[in-house]
């Protein structure tokens, strides 16, 4: 919009600079030719003194076409028309569903998809993040900070920040779960635990471990997100109760310079699984 308010400053700028050019007089040839067609008006207004003057309907180019109110109303109804457009041009293209993006060249529809959802369009705690703090907390708050710039802080749920002290974190999970609609599962180089004898993973009160049973248990998606060069657990060394999440199809986020770009990626495929709840 920008630039019609320019277009408009200009045309007004040029209105403002002839209105003051015809006032004057015009240019010297137009005042050497009045001079002439003063002097002939003389002479023939001396022969004939009863004819009556031509002055005052003289187009020659010596008088304004426009007296100086003329060119006032003139400013004036460009101002309104200026002033018209710069207000009704936002609605004209929220009405019509354009914008200036939308219709230049090379734009397409589909390119519709790639804006950032409202945070009105889903249910609170629709994204649910499980990590490990001695395993990947650096990497997921940079991830979890992404997310909620994209979603919104409420949309995105990160288990143990989440979790008020003194609740009981079985029932705050289970509920935190029932309104979840996909589970981002950080895995890093120690998710099962460092411990070979004693894996954390193998605690049936691990909060990683219920995390992701009450998940599948649920048919929830569950996306894993592999950081620091980890890869997803081969099936026997998961409980039985996690064993499925070895044929999940996941995705690496990887550290600078990669970072953003997989963090991208990872966004792009949560939004299908919010969509469904959005399209119902």
């Amino acid at each position: 919009m920008a630039r019609y308010r320019g277009y408009v400053a200009v045309l007004l700028l040029g209105c403002m600079f002839f209105a003051a050019e015809v006032h004057a007089g015009g240019p010297v040839q137009q005042q050497q030719q009045y001079q002439q067609n003063q002097q002939t008006r003389d002479v023939e207004q001396r022969a004939l003194p009863d004819r009556p003057s031509r002055e005052a309907s003289s187009i020659d180019g010596s008088k304004p076409y426009l007296n100086a109110f003329g060119y006032v109303l003139l400013a004036g109804f460009l101002g309104v028309l200026g002033f018209v457009g710069y207000k009704f041009y936002p609605a004209w293209n929220q009405k019509t569903g354009s914008s200036p993006v939308e219709s230049r060249a090379g734009f397409h529809p589909a390119d519709r998809t790639n804006r950032a959802p409202s945070a009105a369009m889903f249910v609170p705690g629709s994204v649910f993040i499980s990590y490990r703090r001695d395993d990947s907390a650096d990497i997921t708050g940079r991830i979890y900070d992404r997310l909620i710039e994209h979603f919104s802080r409420d949309i995105v749920f990160k288990d143990v920040d989440s979790i008020p002290l003194g609740i009981d974190f079985r029932q705050h999970l289970e509920k935190a779960l029932s309104q979840c609609r996909v589970l981002i599962a950080v895995v890093g180089d120690e998710w099962m635990g460092s411990d070979q004898n004693k894996r954390r993973i193998d605690d049936p009160r691990d909060h990683v471990r219920l995390e992701l049973e009450l998940a599948l248990s649920r048919n929830i998606p569950v996306i894993p997100v592999l950081v620091r060069k980890a890869t997803i657990p081969a099936e026997e060394a998961l409980p039985s109760s996690l064993r499925s999440l070895a044929y999940r199809n996941g995705i690496q986020v990887r550290t600078d310079p990669d970072f953003h770009g997989d963090v991208d990626r990872l966004i792009k495929g949560i939004e299908p699984h919010l969509s469904v709840l959005t399209a119902g």
